[in-house]
């Protein structure tokens, strides 16, 4: 008699019990990569605390919390990016459970597992389980490419809390999706992300509807925001948004910040051209299901670069200086990572191509300047008829001999150079993993490209790949260092520690400065910015955080400007308080002339006021200067 028990007892045939351990050991061998992948990320992003942008994501849950409070700071006074993200209610109700201190390493922790998830799934669905996927997994997680026009601000794989940490992950995780032909999904991780962070989830999401559209209607569409912008610039209408930036406010972004191309010898150019090259090539020679997407995001790319060197260079009209379209290639540069190495792992199904990459990478060993120019040579190769390529393929077989002397000879001689380098990337570490041994640093926290493709070559070997007992043990190892390694992730100094411990923590003791200032009061205390406004919750009057943003308003900017003029110009703090917007002032050293309110000993608050600091009230500074006018501008 049938049943569904009996069946679930019945014997399983000898091809059942195969694909049974095969589907089995290939869980244990992908849980090991997934384990390791998340060290790897550990060791190379260490945890700095709240610092970079972590500071305006910690002022945006502040004023979460205390919106009354702190709407009048500057920073609220004219409009945040804090009210356009879904981000921000999240992060705020985590903080005010868990404090910024415990919300913030939460965040960021997350987002570190969550890029190693989506990494992890965008490479297997375009590249496989093969050592092409398990290299583009392994050395995505421990590189943090900047993606910035000009210098380094904005790096892929941040290691301090913000939305992007997992925006980012979103939309790499939309594409994953789209590869594999789940436009559903796609598209809601790709609207999820950009509804974390518009500016970078328009560009997944941009990239989700394109691929539900003929491809000779992607160009046009791609390069018509440059031809309006193009055509608005010239007519140059007094409209907000839609007028060109001028004046002190164009010159300030172009020289203090990275949202428009500096000098052309100054920018990252190059390797927003090596991407553009690499997608290119992915269009052309990549494997013929994936020539569409890497076409699309291509023409998304390119449309974003000329946006971006048509406002740097000649027509800033504000709606696209804000809107930093050069942010498209936090997306591109990645996938043409996974679309280069897609053209080698299709060129190595030829005889003898291998050897050839081989020396490529004796070659990148010996001289890092070689990079560009060997991924411009791939890529230019990917153009070549298939009968060239074939023939060049028979010519690297015939010369196996030579080419396996030159790349030995090369690794031999790139061998001094590359300690060298371990030593100074292990050297980077402010605060090092363990005592001594840069070289060793520099291996597993360096990111350098030998050691992830040794781990990626090693974990495709048959003994891990087919044998059960030896992916576990392998895991359990790997799960043990993980485990001892995020116990030290945090390599913040203890003072730091705890003073952003009190940080919008009600668990910790008031600041002394609360019981004399009420909230919604603005001070002035510019070396303590988080101080005020994360233990205080009140407006600060003036400081570089603040300046964080002005891109998005001219009349931030201006009183921003303002202030800052005034404050340097200022004899002393105290000279301030002629401004009627200021309520109080904290300096470093007390005044003869003026009491002060509440002071602060250095020696009594490590975490508080490492200098010491004295609270003056300006009705009382005012009142001694006999009522001096409010200075201007």
């Amino acid at each position: 008699m049938w049943s569904k028990a009996s069946e679930a007892h019945a014997p399983l045939s000898a091809p059942e019990k195969s694909a049974l351990v095969m589907r089995r050991n290939a869980a244990w061998s992908t849980a090991v990569l997934l384990l390791l992948a998340f060290l790897l990320w550990l060791l190379n992003h260490p945890y700095q605390g709240i610092w970079h942008d972590a500071r305006i994501y910690g002022l945006i849950a502040a004023h979460w919390m205390y919106p009354e409070a702190l709407a009048s700071d500057l920073f609220f006074r004219f409009g945040s990016q804090g009210s356009l993200t879904l981000f921000t209610p999240i992060y705020g109700e985590l903080v005010r459970a868990l404090g910024l201190d415990g919300a913030a390493r939460l965040v960021t922790l997350s987002g570190g597992a969550l890029w190693v998830a989506a990494l992890f799934q965008l490479s297997r669905n375009m590249l496989g389980d093969t050592l092409a996927g398990r290299f583009a997994l392994l050395f995505g997680v421990m590189l943090s490419v900047s993606y910035s026009p000009n210098a380094s601000v904005f790096v892929l794989n941040e290691n301090f809390a913000t939305a992007r940490v997992w925006a980012m992950p979103a939309g790499l995780m939309a594409v994953a999706w789209l590869a594999a032909g789940e436009f559903r999904r796609a598209a809601a991780a790709a609207l999820l992300s950009c509804l974390l962070h518009p500016l970078l989830g328009l560009w997944p999401l941009a990239l989700v509807i394109l691929a539900r559209l003929p491809l000779r209607w992607v160009i046009p569409l791609t390069l018509s925001p440059a031809l309006a912008v193009i055509g608005i610039g010239l007519l140059n209408p007094d409209l907000p948004y839609l007028r060109l930036m001028q004046g002190e406010w164009l010159d300030y972004l172009r020289g203090a910040s990275d949202i428009l191309f500096k000098s052309p010898q100054a920018t990252r150019l190059p390797v927003y051209l090596t991407a553009l090259i690499a997608l290119l090539a992915g269009a052309r020679a990549g494997s013929p299901q994936w020539r569409p997407l890497y076409a699309r995001l291509l023409a998304l790319a390119a449309g974003g670069l000329v946006l971006t060197l048509l406002s740097s260079y000649g027509l800033p009209l504000e709606v696209i200086v804000q809107g930093q379209p050069w942010r498209v290639f936090w997306l591109a540069i990645p996938l043409a990572g996974v679309a280069f190495l897609n053209l080698l792992q299709r060129a190595a199904a030829a005889d003898g191509v291998p050897l050839l990459i081989g020396n490529g990478l004796a070659l990148l060993a010996l001289d890092g300047d070689w990079l560009l120019p060997v991924i411009w040579l791939a890529c230019a190769a990917s153009w070549l008829p298939a009968p060239y390529l074939n023939a060049l393929a028979a010519h690297v077989n015939a010369w196996r001999k030579a080419l396996w002397v030159t790349m030995l000879v090369l690794c031999l001689l790139a061998l001094p150079g590359l300690i060298v380098d371990l030593e100074i990337a292990g050297a980077r570490f402010i605060t090092p993993w363990w005592p001594g041994a840069l070289v060793l640093h520099g291996l597993v926290a360096g990111s350098l490209w030998p050691l992830p493709l040794l781990l990626a070559w090693l974990l495709g070997r048959e003994p891990l790949s087919s044998r059960t007992g030896v992916a576990l043990a392998a895991g359990v190892a790997v799960a043990g260092l993980l485990i001892l390694v995020l116990g030290s992730w945090d390599k913040r100094p203890l003072s730091v520690q705890r003073m952003e411990a009190r940080y919008l923590n009600s668990h910790q003791p008031p600041h002394p400065f609360s019981a004399s200032i009420r909230r919604g009061e603005t001070v002035a205390w510019p070396e303590q910015e988080m101080t005020v406004w994360l233990e205080l919750h009140t407006p600060s009057y003036w400081g570089k955080t603040q300046g964080i943003g002005v891109v998005f308003s001219h009349d931030k900017f201006a009183e921003w400007q303002r202030r800052g003029a005034l404050a340097a110009a200022a004899p002393n703090r105290l000279a301030l308080c002629a401004d009627p917007l200021l309520d109080w002032v904290v300096v470093m050293q007390p005044l003869a002339a003026v009491t002060a309110v509440a002071a602060v000993a250095a020696v009594a608050a490590v975490a508080i006021a490492p200098s010491g600091a004295a609270l003056y009230a300006c009705p009382s500074a005012r009142q001694h200067a006999g009522g001096s006018p409010a200075p201007t501008f």
